[in-house]
């Protein structure tokens, strides 16, 4: 009777084990299951990397909205030539004028001419910031504010810049911190892999924060005469699809795995990668040509199509990086209609090879994003 029991009893030890070995994954299983429902709920708030037309946010880098900063206008044609006023007749010349013969040919007012170069208002700079995110230290050229208020030409990129000379590569690491337009904020870290050998590039950038990769992309292509020429450009942000972005040589156009889009390339368009390298590159090919108050337009494609970017060069800013002070060009940069991002602001460092050193960055649902550079390591 007593070696039944006992028998019965180490046959039931065993089930035991089992069940609290169950009963821990089941526990593990869920916890994990919240932290994934958290932090989606945290990137639904938060944008580190984004596509042109999409209106549920994931995007990368941030900003304070500035009630004095306008929404960039809907891009406008060459207005044709208006056709000058009538001068009126002063009352003591309206007796010589109808002593004039009918038949003579009145003189021809002189011609009105237009600017083919259209004007628009240009990006207006980021003065602030939230409470969660450093404020960006205010332009260096006390005129920038009020030229910004005024309507200014902008000038396609490739008109300016004649020669462009790509940064050494280089891997950047930077602090990142991302703040919803309700308060909620979210640290993590980036990386930008620069690569070429003067003829090819390869360009690797990554958001992470706690475990998880919340955004990356790889641009890839040739280094020309116009600078960084992207041949693809590939996407992949958390919880959504690889997107591929394709510039075509023969014929030239770019082309989409996430639209059924075909656009004709004419030169000089970038990824939402290669941007930034290739102002870089221009900046540092031809430094004499940056100068305040500069406005530029870039053609950028994204994972569905192609916009302007408008560009404007706002001063030089001293900025305190973890290895000293650096003297560096902010640009602030706003994209066009089509694309979900509001507004960049770009640090670009001479005195660092002309790296990216700040980025900030807002969509328009109010949310911003931070990256800080904090370790250059050369490759």
């Amino acid at each position: 009777m007593l070696a039944s029991t006992l028998s019965n009893s180490s046959a039931r030890r065993p089930s035991r084990r089992w069940s609290l070995v169950v009963g821990a994954l089941l526990l593990t299983l869920l916890a994990h299951l919240l932290v994934l429902q958290w932090l989606n709920n945290q990137l639904e708030r938060i944008a580190f990397f984004d596509d042109a037309d999409d209106e549920s946010a994931i995007s990368v880098s941030l900003l304070r909205s500035d009630p004095q900063r306008a929404a960039p206008p809907p891009r406008k044609l060459t207005p044709p030539a208006p056709s000058p006023p009538v001068p009126a007749i002063a009352a003591n010349d309206q007796a010589a004028v109808a002593d004039k013969p009918a038949n003579e040919t009145p003189p021809t007012p002189p011609a009105t001419t237009v600017p083919s170069t259209e004007a628009s208002p240009p990006p207006a700079t980021a003065d602030g910031a939230a409470s969660a995110v450093p404020a960006p230290t205010a332009p260096t050229d006390p005129n920038t504010a009020a030229a910004a208020s005024q309507e200014t030409a902008v000038t396609n990129i490739n008109a300016v810049f004649d020669k462009a000379t790509p940064p050494p590569p280089a891997e950047l690491v930077f602090n990142a911190i991302g703040v919803s337009k309700d308060g909620r904020s979210l640290s993590g870290s980036g990386t930008m892999q620069w690569r070429h050998d003067g003829q090819r590039y390869t360009l690797d950038t990554e958001i992470s924060a706690l475990v998880f990769t919340l955004a990356k992309n790889r641009s890839e292509g040739e280094l020309g005469e116009l600078g960084i020429a992207p041949n693809l450009y590939v996407e992949k942000r958390f919880g959504r699809s690889e997107t591929n972005t394709h510039f075509q040589q023969q014929p030239k156009q770019i082309s989409f795995s996430a639209s059924t889009a075909i656009i004709p390339a004419n030169g000089g368009e970038q990824d939402r990668g290669s941007w930034i390298w290739q102002l870089a590159s221009l900046g540092r090919g031809n430094p004499g040509k940056f100068e305040s108050g500069l406005n530029l337009e870039m053609f950028v494609a994204s994972a569905k199509g192609v916009d302007a970017w408008r560009i404007r060069v706002n001063g030089k800013e001293q900025l305190k990086l973890p290895d000293g002070e650096v003297s560096a060009w902010r640009l602030s940069v706003v994209p066009g209609k089509q694309s979900f991002e509001k507004q960049f602001d770009l640090w670009l460092a001479p005195e660092r090879q002309w790296y990216p050193v700040r980025l900030l960055h807002e969509d328009k649902n109010g949310n911003r994003v931070e990256l800080s550079l904090s370790k250059i390591s050369s490759k």
